[in-house]
C-alpha cells in the first residue's frame, strides 16, 4: 500500500493524466441538478443493495413451507451471487457505451421483477429464479452506479464519490437484513409484507434515475458479449489493482461465509428464533463495515496492514465463537471482521476509481465487483457441499483457513514501483 502523502501525489498525477484522455464534454449547465443527481443515485444505490439482503432472514420461513434443507438454502444464496457475476461479465460495462441511466433503469426493472417473484414464490424453482434476477439487477447497478457517482461528483471529488458509493453498498446490505427481520418478526405476513413495501419504493427510485443527468456524453450502439475482465495496462497500476481485487475477494468471502452461517448457527446452536435478532446479527457485519469506512483513521485505509489484520482477527474470533457456541465471542468476531471488510472495500473502490480510464470506468469497476462476488460464491457453495459430508465446524474451519491464506497472500504481495496510467486491457 502507498502511504498517505504518496497517495495524494499519485491521485494528482493520475488525475492529470486522465484529463488528457477524458471525453471532451462541456461542464453541466446546472450544477444544482448534478449535485441532486449525485445524491439521488446514492439513495437508489442504497435501496438496490438493501433488496439484495432482504431474503436472508426469511429462509427459516420458506424452508418448512417448501420442504428444503441447509444445502438448498446455500444454493439459493449462491444463485444470487451467480446472477451478479453474470451481470458483471455481460451487462455491467454496457453503460460505457449506451449511458448510465438506461442501465440503472434496467437494473431497477430487474429488481422489481425479482420482488414480484418473491411475492408469488411457493416452490424452490421460483425462489431460485427470484434470487437470480435479484443478482442480475444488483450486478448491473453496482458497477454502473459507482461509475455514475464518480462522474457526477466531478473532478477533484473522487474521494467523496468513493466514500459515498461504499457507504451506499455496505449500508444497504446491512439495512436489508435488519428490515426483513423486523418485518418478519413483527409484521402481519413474514414473507410478503416486506416485499410489497420494497416494490413500492422502487417506483420513486425509477423516477429518481430518470431525472438524474446522464454522464456519458457520446453514446454508441450496444454490443452484447461475454467480456474479458479488464485490468490496467501499465505494470505498476495493474499490480495495485490486482492487490485491491484480491483483498475484496477475501473480504467478500468472509461476508458470504458469515451470511450463510449466521441464521442456522443462531437457530440450531444457540436456539435464537427471533427473526429480528437474526437479521440484526447479520446486518451488524455490514453496519460495522460502514462505520469503519466513515471513521477509520486515514493511515488504516491507505496502509497495507490494518485491513488484513482486522479481517484475519475477525475470522479467527468468530470461528472460535462457532466452536465454543458463544454468541458474545461470535459477535466480537463480527465486529472485527466488519472493520476489515469496510477498510478493504473502501480502499479498493478508491484505487479502482483512480486507475480507471474515464472512457471505460464501468468496465474496470465491473472487474472489481466481479472479484468481490466471486469471493461470495465459492465459500458459500463449498460450505453447502462440505456440510453434506463432514461436520459443519470442520467445514467452516477449512474455509476460514482458506480465506486467511488468500488475505495473507494479498497483504504480503510486494507493491510494484510506482502507480502509473489508467488504460485498461
Amino acid at each position: 500500500m502507498i502511504d498517505n502523502v504518496a497517495s495524494v501525489a499519485s491521485d494528482a498525477s493520475v488525475a492529470s493524466d486522465a484529463s488528457d484522455i477524458r471525453p471532451k464534454t462541456a461542464p453541466p449547465t446546472d450544477r444544482g441538478r448534478t449535485r441532486a443527481g449525485f445524491w439521488l443515485v446514492a439513495a437508489v444505490y442504497t435501496l438496490v443493495m438493501l433488496g439484495g439482503t432482504l431474503p436472508i432472514p426469511l429462509y427459516a420461513f420458506w424452508a418448512p413451507r417448501m420442504g428444503f434443507g441447509p444445502f438448498t438454502t446455500t444454493l439459493v444464496f449462491a444463485v444470487y451471487a451467480l446472477g451478479t457475476v453474470l451481470a458483471l461479465l455481460v451487462f455491467a460495462s454496457l453503460s460505457d457505451r449506451v449511458g448510465r441511466r438506461p442501465l440503472l433503469a434496467a437494473a431497477l426493472l430487474a429488481a422489481a421483477a425479482s420482488t414480484a417473484l418473491f411475492l408469488v414464490a411457493d416452490d424452490v424453482p421460483t425462489l431460485l429464479a427470484a434470487r437470480f434476477l435479484c443478482g442480475l439487477g444488483t450486478g448491473v447497478f453496482t458497477a454502473t452506479a459507482t461509475a455514475a457517482l464518480g462522474e457526477l461528483a466531478g473532478t477533484g471529488h473522487a474521494r467523496r464519490a468513493s466514500t459515498i458509493s461504499t457507504v451506499a453498498n455496505m449500508g444497504g446490505l446491512g439495512l436489508g437484513t435488519i428490515a426483513a427481520g423486523l418485518f418478519a418478526q413483527y409484521g402481519a405476513d413474514p414473507t410478503h409484507l416486506v416485499f410489497w413495501v420494497y416494490l413500492g419504493t422502487l417506483v420513486p427510485a425509477l423516477l429518481a434515475v430518470i431525472v438524474t443527468p446522464e454522464t456519458v456524453p457520446v453514446r454508441r450502439r450496444p454490443t452484447l458479449s461475454v467480456r474479458r475482465p479488464s485490468v490496467p495496462e501499465q505494470r505498476a497500476a495493474r499490480s495495485e489493482f490486482l492487490r485491491a481485487a484480491t483483498g475484496v475477494l477475501a473480504a467478500f468471502a468472509v461476508s458470504g461465509l458469515f451470511s450463510s452461517l449466521v441464521p442456522s448457527f443462531l437457530r440450531e446452536q444457540l436456539h435464537v428464533h427471533n427473526a429480528a435478532a437474526i437479521g440484526a446479527q447479520v446486518g451488524l457485519l455490514f453496519i460495522v463495515a460502514l462505520i469503519a469506512q466513515l471513521t477509520a483513521p486515514e493511515r488504516w485505509i491507505s496502509g497495507r496492514r490494518a485491513a488484513p489484520a482486522f479481517l484475519i482477527a475477525g475470522v479467527a474470533v468468530f470461528e472460535a465463537g462457532l466452536w465454543a457456541r458463544s454468541l458474545p465471542t461470535f459477535a466480537a468476531g463480527t465486529l472485527l471482521a466488519g472493520i476489515g471488510i469496510g477498510l478493504v472495500f473502501r480502499r479498493g473502490i478508491e484505487v479502482t476509481q483512480r486507475l480507471a480510464d474515464p472512457r471505460r470506468r464501468a468496465d474496470l469497476l465491473a472487474t472489481y465487483f466481479l472479484s468481490a462476488y466471486t469471493g461470495t460464491i465459492v465459500p458459500t457453495l463449498a460450505l453447502g457441499i462440505l456440510d453434506q459430508t463432514i461436520n459443519q465446524d470442520i467445514a467452516t474451519l477449512i474455509l476460514a483457513a482458506t480465506v486467511v491464506a488468500i488475505t495473507l497472500a494479498g497483504a504480503l504481495n510486494r507493491p510494484a514501483a510506482a502507480t502509473a496510467g489508467a488504460k485498461t486491457t
